[in-house]
């Protein structure tokens, strides 16, 4: 069984709605959606581009996956998560963009938000003291991986590679395309699918804990849990980031051991 800790819009939202329509589908209700069809796209490969961020829902991952400690509870990492919340204020996050990272593409902020930032490095400190170290399987993943000196020392120290300086705030939405023509194919859909919704105000007020039940399936919401207080306006850059976003900044971005 492993957890994340991660942010969803309101399952009321237009862009949770479209996520899971695109994802086919919605890890909150843990249910297969409807997807739309696209003319340039075969439904059979579109479901296989989507196979890896459909198993973990329309997400942007903060802290995680991981496997509880031995001796650790869900009760109390919920516990932990509750109280973590209610000390946090929300966060107006600046418009989200399809882009590419690494090769796949994901949905993003267009300029990288300095409180986001904070938030999720708070949460992987935060939350260590519950996380199982990796597996000699799950660790020979990740460093089969090409890795820089820094991925490598947050993997060997925190679990995961992409975490402070090396992290990323997104939604995943496909697999890595490598093929040109495909990708262009895939980016037309996705601007036709989603370009409605990228405009929309969107505010991180909330993290929601997430749990793949067993090894093989989908990992499904457990918790939402709101953050008190008025929000905090989005911030137009953080010091260590350009204020535009780079393709393919992290190779092997999507590291989530099995």
């Amino acid at each position: 069984m492993r957890y994340a800790i991660s942010h969803a819009p309101a399952a009321v939202a237009a862009l949770w709605q479209a996520g899971c329509q695109w994802l086919g589908r919605d890890g909150l209700a843990d249910r297969a959606v409807v997807r739309p069809r696209f003319p340039d796209l075969d439904p059979a490969l579109l479901n296989e581009l989507t196979r890896v961020p459909g198993h973990y829902g329309f997400q942007a991952t903060l802290a995680g996956p991981f496997r509880l400690k031995p001796g650790c509870t869900e009760a109390e990492l919920v516990d932990a998560l509750i109280d973590f919340a209610g000390r946090q204020r929300p966060i107006d996050l600046p418009p989200l963009t399809i882009a590419r990272l690494d090769d796949f593409f994901c949905l993003r902020p267009v300029r990288h938000s300095q409180p986001v930032q904070v938030l999720a490095s708070l949460c992987v400190r935060h939350f260590d003291r519950f996380r199982a170290p990796l597996s000699p399987s799950e660790m020979a993943r990740c460093r089969a991986a090409r890795l820089n000196g820094y991925e490598r020392k947050n993997l060997a120290l925190w679990g995961h590679p992409y975490v402070f300086e090396e992290f990323r705030f997104h939604y995943p939405l496909t697999a890595h395309i490598l093929e040109a023509t495909l990708a262009s194919r895939v980016q037309a859909a996705l601007h036709a699918h989603f370009a409605s919704r990228l405009d929309l105000p969107l505010t991180l007020d909330s993290l929601c804990l997430f749990v793949e039940p067993e090894p093989g399936r989908p990992f499904r919401g457990l918790h939402a849990l709101p953050f008190p207080g008025p929000s905090r306006p989005p911030e137009d850059h953080c010091d260590h980031n350009p204020p535009h976003l780079p393709q393919n900044v992290s190779s092997g971005y999507e590291c989530h051991p099995a």
